[in-house]
């Protein structure tokens, strides 16, 4: 039986009579390409606190379902999510997190404004057909919500307002729009997402 077929089974019955996940719900690579098709691609996901990333250039990039991508808060103040791949050659283009004034490619120095706009692409210019007004990053949904960070790879997804509303109700005594982050640590965990949450 496929771990699909189990979960579905195991949930269909009352609570009382319900049983743990099946071992293949944490084992499985295709249930993993599930998940990340039908909950990472379509919802929202927080990638860390807006007051992280309070000046101009400041960014941290994040992988979403599968997607380099990065958050980046651009000379008018605004949060932008965008693709963290270059439009030139496919490179990464940002690393960890930090602050820049322009985003470069370490590859062929593609330069983007904070936008996502392309500024500069070199040797280009002898392109007759080159026009880099017609070039821009992709952009990502990206709100902010009570000061966290929030991004979809969903155009149609609800706003995160309308999604956490009920949420929104459970927790408006803590004031969390207030908390500021004071550090930031990264794990590496060789286990599924499932046995940390």
């Amino acid at each position: 039986m496929d771990p699909i077929t189990e979960l579905v089974k195991n949930v269909s019955v009352p609570f009382e009579r319900a049983t743990a996940m099946p071992p293949a719900v944490y084992t499985s690579e295709k249930f993993l390409e599930r998940e990340q098709q039908q909950i990472f691609a379509r919802g929202w996901v927080c990638v860390g606190r807006a007051s992280a990333l309070s000046e101009a250039g400041d960014y941290v990039t994040y992988e979403l379902a599968g997607q380099p991508i990065f958050v980046i808060r651009d000379h008018a103040g605004y949060l932008r999510a965008m693709s963290n791949v270059c439009l030139h050659r496919m490179s990464t283009l940002l690393e960890g997190s930090g602050n820049r004034r322009t985003i470069v490619c370490p590859y062929h120095a593609w330069t983007y404004s904070l936008d996502g706009s392309l500024r500069g692409a070199p040797a280009m210019d002898l392109n007759e057909g080159f026009c880099k007004e017609n070039y821009r990053l992709p952009q990502v949904r990206c709100e902010e919500w009570l000061g966290w960070i929030m991004v979809s790879l969903n155009p149609d997804a609800p706003s995160v307002a309308t999604q956490l509303s009920h949420v929104h109700d459970l927790i408006a005594d803590y004031h969390l729009e207030n908390y500021v982050q004071t550090f930031h640590e990264t794990h590496i965990w060789d286990t599924n997402w499932k046995i940390l949450a």
